[in-house]
């Protein structure tokens, strides 16, 4: 009977052993997001700021003309597909679709566009990425295109195409870890260029790190270092479109093709962190009404001001396609017990379903 009693004690020693080392497996291996679902922060939102979101071409200084730039009259929603703060006041925004695609600086409280560059017609322009040449320090706007295989490089002061690679995928989010508030001399100093990154997304359920070339000239062809899968409680995701680099958390909000959800996602696994749900949003637009007429009109654009960039958790800068407004948006706790599961039911009906 002793030994009896010795030999379950021992298998029982095991077995606990056993499942705190698998534990520790999985926690070291995997997102521990995606295994304890309860544990992704599940968010919602309060508006603190509404801005307009309109572009006037007669606004502002055209950088490029030609036959194949299309002329644009009057104002124009954006087709937000990149959008990122370079200054406390100021921002850069890619606006896509094919013959009209574009790049502007633009002030935040005035809505006035500065500077734009008009694409030629058989580009559509994607997400936008501040990147610095390495071997020259210039800084650079990369500019995702959809089905073009080309990552078109912009002069960051000026606007001119400064550069094209040839890309493998097709484009949809790109962001990289570049502060703009950083001074050039202060880049050279920290010599940031050797632990600059750039990441992209592509419509699959990778998050791809692209190589960043010490000469953006004399490299034909932009490569891929490696890639991620991204998930959330447990699931795949796929379409994650505008991504927006929080320098604070090394992490990256992203925006879900088709939803109004953001993740937070951590780089390194492609866990979500966090589910952010922007739901009755767009309502809170002028002339929604108008909006709602073309199903493109979708939540797309994110962007972190450099004040905000250093909390844990930042206010967001956030617009759709084709929306005639941005909000500044702080992010609330869901008082509710909600699992990540079923917050993204959006994802499922609209993506998730189709794959």
């Amino acid at each position: 009977m002793r030994k009896t009693v010795v030999l379950v004690s021992i298998i029982v020693v095991m077995l606990i052993i056993a499942t705190i080392l698998l534990i520790l497996h999985f926690v070291q291996n995997s997102g521990s997001s995606d295994l304890f679902p309860f544990s992704i922060g599940i968010y919602t939102y309060e508006v603190l700021n509404k801005y307009s979101h309109v572009h006037d071409p007669s606004i502002g200084k055209q950088v490029n003309v030609g036959p194949n730039i299309l002329q644009k009259n009057g104002n124009i929603y954006p087709f937000t597909q990149g959008l990122l703060f370079i200054d406390d006041e100021h921002l850069i925004e890619s606006s896509g679709l094919y013959a009209i695609s574009f790049l502007r600086k633009f002030e935040l409280n005035s809505g006035k566009t500065d500077m734009y560059y008009n694409m030629t017609s058989n580009y559509f322009a994607e997400g936008i990425a501040l990147v610095i040449e390495p071997q020259t320090y210039k800084k650079c706007i990369f500019v995702l295109t959809y089905k073009e295989k080309a990552m078109l490089v912009y002069d960051f002061e000026t606007l001119e195409l400064y550069h094209t690679f040839e890309y493998e995928l097709d484009g949809y989010g790109l962001t990289s870890n570049l502060d703009a508030l950083h001074s050039i001399e202060d880049l050279k100093k920290g010599n940031f260029a050797l632990y600059q990154r750039l990441w992209a997304t592509s419509g699959d359920e990778y998050l791809y790190e692209l190589e960043i070339p010490e000469n953006f000239t004399n490299v034909k062809k932009l490569s891929i270092m490696s890639k991620v899968k991204i998930t959330c409680a447990g699931f795949d995701i796929h379409h994650v479109n505008e991504l927006e680099y929080h320098l604070h958390s090394k992490t990256i909000f992203a925006n879900i093709f088709l939803t109004h959800l953001i993740l937070e996602l951590d780089i390194t696994k492609g866990s979500c962190l966090k589910i952010i749900n922007l739901s009755g949003l767009s309502e809170k637009c002028d002339n929604q009404e108008e909006g709602r007429k073309s199903r493109d009109s979708i939540l797309n654009g994110i962007a972190i001001d450099s004040r905000n960039n250093r909390e844990m958790l930042p206010n967001l800068l956030v617009t759709g396609k084709l929306w005639p407004n941005m909000f500044e948006i702080r992010l609330v706790k869901s008082s509710e017990k909600l699992v990540a599961s079923s917050v993204l039911s959006e994802y499922f009906k609209t993506i998730g379903n189709k794959l």
